[in-house]
């Protein structure tokens, strides 16, 4: 075996160690947990707007505007916590690393279209007069962006990711494109069960490795 032969065997087994690492500290209960918040936020929504498009939040008195809003704040903050905090615990008892290159990576790659999303967010919602057909095309915008950086993030991780990530844009395009007074329903079907479904799978998948 020369040394090149060597050094691309070596890489290989980097590789699929990296693999496995990657699969232990993806989100399982954490993507299942989140996607349970956001259903709730959109039953809460809903009996608050009477509606499914998030736009009627122009209806409410401005302290359930406000309500509405850190509702929706609180999940998405308590949702990336809980990630956050159980992906950490899960790495270190495995005596793995939290902070390997690929899931500093991934976490830089996803930034930019969270602050993005919270940017446009904030323009919409906070405008001096704000327009209901602009409201409307918040859910749209926040589904395309985050699949964005999922798929992005994803370029440094297993599969799984980037799939989520794809699935999340055509959602998006479709909910922008199609239904954009139906944004309660495409949250929950998209950062809803999405997240669900992604997180079982994770689970399943850990399952499946674990036995082998």
């Amino acid at each position: 075996m020369d040394c090149t032969e060597a050094q691309d065997r070596m890489r290989e087994i980097q590789r699929i160690m990296e693999r496995a690492t990657l699969w232990t500290i993806l989100p399982g209960w954490p993507a299942v947990i989140g996607g349970l918040f956001v259903w709730f936020g959109c039953i809460v929504s809903y009996g608050m707007i009477r509606s499914f498009d998030f736009a009627d939040i122009l209806k409410l008195t401005l302290t359930q505007q406000t309500f509405f809003c850190i509702m929706w704040f609180c999940i998405g903050f308590g949702a990336i916590l809980i990630d956050v905090v159980v992906t950490a615990r899960s790495a270190k008892a495995k005596g793995i690393s939290a902070t390997i290159r690929s899931a500093r990576v991934s976490t830089f790659s996803l930034t930019p279209p969270v602050v993005v999303a919270m940017a446009l967010t904030f323009k919409f919602l906070v405008a001096i007069e704000p327009q209901h057909d602009e409201i409307q095309y918040i859910v749209p915008i926040w589904m395309m962006l985050y699949g964005a950086g999922v798929y992005t993030a994803g370029l440094f991780s297993v599969r799984a990711p980037r799939v989520l990530g794809i699935t999340f844009l055509v959602f998006g395009v479709v909910a922008l494109l199609a239904l954009p007074e139906y944004g309660l329903i495409t949250a929950a079907l998209s950062f809803g069960l999405l997240h669900v479904l992604f997180g079982a799978y994770i689970l399943q998948r850990r399952k499946a490795e674990a036995i082998e």
